[in-house]
């Protein structure tokens, strides 16, 4: 019978002080190669580098069938494919930059924002044929008022003035778009094109 050697068996002989058995240091301080592994230092731009190369792979499979033509006789496909590959190029070099250069993580995720702008986009495409645009602009600005922090009552009446008035002289004055002002035409007609 063999008595009890004392002192570090040679397994934990091999990891360093410290560091216990099976520690992802413990290979790497004994001499073996530890795996690789890819680290992201900028989740951040990672997110955005993935997303700005998802938006040119899709511009790039929307414009799949049109006819791209040379460049001295350019057709309808040839810019959505070359903006698309330039999309995807940005794309790819922002996220291998993430992998290079220390930088933010996500930020935590808020979901009031998105659904009060979302709905306040919804709102405006739905009601603007119908209502005409000084109502469809007036509750727009009402509904992105609840994406943030809410204005008052006063300034956000004068927001929404401000934009409808604005939208109208830019849009119907200035550019002659046939677009309906009012719900009903028998507004005064100053406002009218």
């Amino acid at each position: 019978m063999a008595a009890p050697t004392r002192g570090p068996s040679a397994a934990s002989r091999s990891a360093p002080h410290g560091v216990p058995e099976g520690a992802p240091g413990a290979a790497a301080a004994s001499g073996e190669r530890a795996p690789t592994r890819i680290r992201v230092r900028a989740p951040q731009d990672l997110a955005s580098g993935l997303l700005i190369a998802a938006f040119g792979l899709s511009a790039l499979w929307m414009g799949r069938d049109w006819p791209t033509g040379t460049l001295a006789s350019v057709q309808s496909g040839f810019f959505p494919r070359m903006i698309g590959t330039l999309m995807v190029l940005a794309g790819a070099v922002v996220a291998g930059r993430s992998l290079l250069v220390h930088g933010p993580a996500l930020p935590s995720w808020n979901w009031r924002p998105l659904a009060g702008v979302t709905a306040a986009v919804l709102a405006f495409a739905g009601t603007v044929e119908t209502l005409g645009l000084v109502p469809a602009v007036l509750i727009l600005v009402a509904l992105g008022n609840l994406a943030g922090q809410p204005l008052r009552p006063g300034p956000l009446a004068l927001l929404g003035g401000v934009l409808a008035a604005g939208c109208v002289a830019l849009f119907v004055w200035g550019l002659g778009l046939p677009l309906q002002v009012w719900p009903l035409q028998v507004w005064p007609l100053w406002v009218s094109p």
